[in-house]
Formats: structure tokens, sequence, C-alpha cells
């Protein structure tokens, strides 16, 4: 404090820019560290995640979506899978000649298998195909023999060939220097029905890959997968309700609808299907029935 005369004595003081003529109010000088005011409101402020661990939240993420997205499609693709196998197996248990119910049933069987293969193999690996007959055969009249359907035994020969090119009437052998190793009718063990059937055809054993012919001129009605045990197979219309049927070959060289003359190459021999060695299955159809090829042509 002063004494009231040093008051008297100080110099005025310097007159406010703001204040007019009014003296500024005394200002404290600023020591120490200025503090901003605290605020009213606490602000949150944002977690920063290092690149490193977001990308890895990310990845954890992206797999977890993709296990429930596999998980979503494994389960309905077992349930189908199951269904179609207890299908097949129970369609292909129905024995041959069970009756028109059992022949249908084989053939649903058949267009589920070409279903499967079909678009899988190349053009002498055709699927079966059906050709519209122009006439009705006596099997489809007097219900002798099965017909009707698309697989290899429901696909019946005519009596005039769709294209008109009909058998000679003198078959020849369907393949040269062979051996006859399972005659016609011989009982035998048949994997398709799981029981002893008679032997439908002839089998006749050559080296792998021998040319088999045709042994009549004729009509292509059927190539393929055959569900009963002849692997890859030919089927051909000779007209006159007569058909020959080449079974276990490697691989065909025809297709359905082309016409064939006698003695002309349709594949060659292999070991398809339920087979125990390279042969050839080869039978004669009369009215969709089969019957000793022998009364036909002299074999081997």
């Amino acid at each position: 404090m002063f004494r009231e005369s040093e008051r008297d004595n100080l110099p005025p003081l310097p007159a406010s820019p703001v204040t007019g003529g009014l003296p500024a109010p005394f200002t404290p000088p600023v020591t120490g560290t200025l503090r901003a005011p605290s605020p009213l409101t606490t602000v949150k402020l944002p977690t920063v995640i290092p690149a490193e661990t977001k990308r890895a939240r990310q990845e954890r993420g992206a797999e977890h979506s993709a296990s429930r997205r596999r998980r979503k499609i494994i389960f309905p693709a077992v349930l189908l899978s199951i269904v179609l196998v207890i299908t097949l197996a129970t369609l292909l248990t129905v024995p041959l000649n069970s009756g028109q119910d059992g022949q249908q049933a084989q053939s649903v069987g058949q267009s589920v298998i070409n279903w499967i293969t079909d678009g899988q193999t190349t053009h002498y690996l055709t699927t079966s195909q059906q050709i519209d007959p122009p006439t009705a055969t006596p099997a489809l009249l007097t219900g002798e023999g099965y017909c009707g359907g698309t697989d290899i035994w429901g696909t019946c020969a005519t009596a005039v060939t769709a294209s008109g090119v009909m058998g000679t009437g003198q078959m020849q052998r369907p393949i040269i220097g062979a051996v006859i190793t399972q005659p016609f009718a011989h009982p035998e063990y048949q994997s398709w029905c799981g029981c002893w059937r008679p032997h439908t055809g002839i089998d006749l054993a050559a080296p792998y890959g021998t040319p088999i012919m045709a042994a009549d001129s004729g009509q292509v009605i059927w190539t393929g997968w055959d569900w009963s045990g002849l692997g890859w197979a030919v089927k051909i219309n000779h007209g006159h309700y007569i058909a020959t049927i080449y079974g276990h070959m490697s691989r065909f060289i025809v297709s359905v609808g082309q016409n064939v003359t006698k003695g002309q190459v349709i594949g060659y021999e292999g070991s398809t299907g339920a087979s125990t060695g390279p042969h050839l299955h080869f039978m004669v159809m009369v009215n969709n029935v089969w019957v000793n090829p022998i009364l036909y042509v002299q074999l081997p």
C-alpha cells in the first residue's frame, strides 16, 4: 500500500483503449502452464485399432461367414446324396423279368444314370436315345417282351427300321478269331440282381481292343452305359423285330440313328461293366426276347 503522500506523487494510469478514459483493470501476470477449462460434457475419443489387428478381425469375420455358408450348403447336399443312393439301390435291385412295374422302375433307374453321365463322355460314349418306331412290335401287343423304355432292354426292334435300312437275314460273326468262354443259357451269377440266371448271350473272348463288327445291316437304336452289367454297349435294329446287342465294349464309334452295314466296325472289345476279362457279350433278340445266337450265326 502507498501512503497518501506517495499516492499523490504517482503518475496517472494510462487510459484503456477498451474502456475509454477509465483505467484498465489490473491483470496479474501469467505464470506456469495454461489449462483449458473443463468441458461441460465428456466426449468419448475413438479407439484406434492398428491395421494388423483390424485386418485380422476382418479375416476372422469373413472366415466365420464362409463357414456358416458352407454349413448351410453341406446338409442339403448330404441329404440329397442319401436320397439318390437309396433310390438307385431300390431301382437296381428289381429283377429284370419282374413284370411291367419292375421294368418301368428299371427304366427310371436308367434315366437317372443317363442324367448323371450326360455330357461327360465323348461322341462314342453318348447316353441312350429313343427312336420312335414306325410300327408297333409284337412285344407291345402281346406283352411277350418289355418295350417302351429308354434303357437297352426297353428299346425294341421294329418290323421296319425308322430309316428303312433292313438286315440281310444272314448274320456274320461279330468278332474274328474269338473263343467262346460262356455259352448261351449257361447258369451264371449276375451282379445286377445278386442272383443266378441263364446266360442271355454268348461270350466271345479275344485280345483287348479287337474290332467288333455289326452282325448284320440295320440302324443303331441304343448306345450307352448299361446299368445291368453290360457296361458300354450298342443295340442294332435289323428289322423284322430282330435286334443284336454288343456288350462290355471298351468304346463304341456309332451313334443312335446311324445306319450300319453288315461287317462294319462299331466298336472295340473291352471289359467294362460286370466283366472278369476282355470279351464281347453278343446277344440276338427276337420280339425283344433273347434267343440263342447259334440259331442265326455260326460262332465263334
